[in-house]
């Protein structure tokens, strides 16, 4: 069932939030980062918004067990807040890493999610190659996969409509690795988990955008919040360094890939048109921080080759505050 904006759910009677209305802050800001969507780098621009004492960052305790799916990273994650001393747990304001949707109901505070798409065919292709620059590749029967190969044995939950996967928080979509190196067997992604991610991000996100919009979501972020521009510096982390470029790939393997995500494909253009509404409701504004954002944004990256991190933070504060 596809839920329109604004309207009310039958089975509960819920009302969506519409794109066309300003979201509201949450007092626990939550970074769904899908693996190779960017994440990385849109978490270095808004974590720097918040104290030290107030983020929790999953990636620095073992992100392997936290790939967003299923149950067991959600308990994981549930046990790991649960273990907080309780004055430390409400200082907690900014949570982020591979992260299962629902993760909002271990908090007894109004929280949100966001998060980026990424067209899952480049999603695909920066994922596999990423794994080899990782030291992690695919193998079968001993030899490393090709990506022709691993493309074609349509097998792997990475490979199939991952993002819709994710957001729609649907447990029986989980795979279980068999071991490092091998692929991640689970069940087919079905229309019905498309409409229950578009449920969850009408629900539970302040934004979500594609990754063309990375910038721009950090800054409507940040209007939301009302936080001055500091230090969103767009640090381009966790490059896939050595992989084809789309059109460096065979038509028959993108169309192999497609075929393999056209869930993904669909939340993708969704998200686009979802966050063109939203991001007009701070225009003109918005346009101009992006003009802003875009001219200090590469002079702080080159300062930074060359200056110490406190010349560098010291330089940020400068050039945002003043």
């Amino acid at each position: 069932m596809s839920i329109e904006y604004g309207k009310q759910d039958s089975r509960g009677g819920e009302t969506y939030p519409n794109p066309d209305v300003p979201q509201t802050p949450a007092e626990i800001l939550i970074h769904l980062h899908i693996p190779k969507t960017g994440g990385t780098s849109l978490n270095s621009m808004v974590q720097h918004a918040f104290a030290n004492t107030e983020i929790s960052d999953t990636m620095f305790i073992g992100s392997e067990h936290y790939n967003g799916l299923g149950l067991a990273p959600y308990e994981l994650c549930r046990q790991r807040f649960a273990s907080y001393a309780a004055d430390d747990l409400q200082h907690i304001r900014y949570v982020t890493g591979h992260l299962p949707m629902g993760l909002h109901r271990a908090f007894d505070r109004t929280a949100k999610y966001f998060t980026v798409i990424r067209h899952p065919v480049d999603r695909v292709i920066s994922d596999f190659f990423f794994r080899i620059q990782d030291n992690e590749p695919y193998v079968k029967d001993g030899e490393l996969l090709r990506f022709e190969e691993y493309v074609e044995s349509r097998y792997d939950v990475y490979l199939r409509d991952y993002q819709v996967r994710v957001i729609s928080g649907c447990p029986e979509l989980e795979g279980t690795r068999p071991q490092l190196g091998m692929q991640t067997p689970g069940p087919a992604v079905e229309r019905r988990h498309l409409e229950e991610a578009k449920r969850n991000i009408e629900r539970h996100f302040l934004a979500v955008a594609p990754l063309e919009k990375m910038t721009e979501l950090a800054l409507l972020i940040r209007r939301i919040y009302g936080w001055p521009m500091r230090r969103l510096l767009t640090e381009y982390k966790a490059r896939t360094k050595q992989r084809p470029r789309m059109n460096e790939v065979s038509p028959r393997v993108i169309a192999m890939i497609e075929d393999c995500n056209s869930h993904d494909l669909e939340l993708y253009e969704w998200v686009g048109k979802r966050f063109a509404a939203q991001s007009r409701l701070f225009e003109p504004e918005l346009s101009k921080d992006v003009q802003v954002f875009n001219i200090l944004s590469p002079l702080l990256n080159c300062a930074g080759k060359v200056l110490p991190w406190s010349a560098r933070k010291r330089l940020a504060r400068l050039l945002f505050y003043a």
